[in-house]
């Protein structure tokens, strides 16, 4: 892994796989258009902190659980 910060979107792409969420619908809860989530799932943006507490709660999630699933794939793939 070339930064910590690619590991976001291997975390929200596997959070919403496991909601059974595609990324239009996961778009639609946010309130956002579908190629921002790919684009975050790829890695090519970032999200700021109030989309991520937008994601965590459309994924049903406490953000602190996004990070703390963030920092277990780094130490993994360290």
């Amino acid at each position: 892994m070339k930064k910590k910060s690619e590991a976001f979107g291997p975390v929200l792409r596997r959070m919403r796989l496991e909601k059974h969420l595609t990324q239009e619908q996961l778009s639609e809860l946010v309130g956002v258009a579908a190629p921002y989530i790919s684009m975050l799932e790829s890695g090519h943006k970032y999200p700021n902190l109030e989309m991520l507490f937008l994601l965590a709660e459309a994924l049903g999630v406490r953000p602190g659980s996004m990070l703390d699933a963030m920092e277990e794939r780094i130490r993994h793939l360290s």
